[in-house]
């Protein structure tokens, strides 16, 4: 993950007073944001986003600075933070987003069980798991915990979504956190999110001893 230097985060403290003043002040800070971190974030969704083309991913850089404009615009960005954690946090979003709407198919449940069982190898959770599909009861125990994470509500629901929408891949706790942000503007803590986490998981441990039985 690219990491500001001293000079960025100055740049990133002219360029949220800027959002402060005037319509033309507030073009100029984008632009200002825009000249220093949109070849970094490019090249994080490079790194990361590998399978999307260049101009799929120079959209999803374009709306995330368009975001903070908007937000600037709507008195909704909270100008106490840096901007660049956004910036980024909002592009990997867009690009997850259109990662998805370009599959043309829903991947196999087989390949999300594979997945799954590489994110839980080590623990008892996966042996468990491992257990489950050799008996074939892996789909089982997805179909119960699918309809589990529908009935949550709040804080649990938003991480989940979170987690669910972001496969393959596997979010740090931090990335979590920048994310439920980003979609509802309500700030939950890396400490939140971990307990948000293990009750997910006692659930699924719950749900595949009762299958395993």
């Amino acid at each position: 993950m690219w990491v500001a230097n001293a000079d960025d985060e100055e740049l990133d403290l002219r360029a949220r007073l800027g959002l402060l003043g005037t319509d033309e002040e507030r073009e100029q800070a984008v632009k200002l944001l825009l000249s220093r971190f949109e070849r970094p974030i490019m090249k994080f969704l490079a790194d990361r986003f590998a399978d999307l083309s260049a101009d799929d991913r120079a959209s999803a850089v374009h709306d995330a600075f368009l975001t903070v404009h908007e937000k600037s615009v709507n008195r909704t960005l909270d100008v106490d933070l840096p901007l660049h954690p956004l910036l980024f946090t909002v592009a990997k979003r867009r690009a997850i987003d259109l990662r998805r709407r370009a599959s043309s198919r829903i991947r196999a449940d087989a390949e999300l069980t594979a997945e799954v069982g590489e994110y839980l190898v080590g623990t008892e959770t996966g042996r468990d798991w491992r257990l489950a599909i050799t008996l074939a009861k892996a789909e089982d125990v997805m179909e119960a915990f699918r309809k589990f994470i529908g009935t949550l509500k709040g804080q649990q629901r938003r991480v989940a979504s979170v987690m669910a929408d972001s496969l393959p891949d596997w979010l740090t706790d931090q990335e979590i956190a920048e994310d439920v942000f980003v979609r509802s503007e309500m700030r939950i803590t890396v400490m939140e999110v971990k307990g948000a986490k293990n009750a997910l998981m006692a659930k699924f441990r719950e749900i595949m001893k009762r299958k395993l039985a």
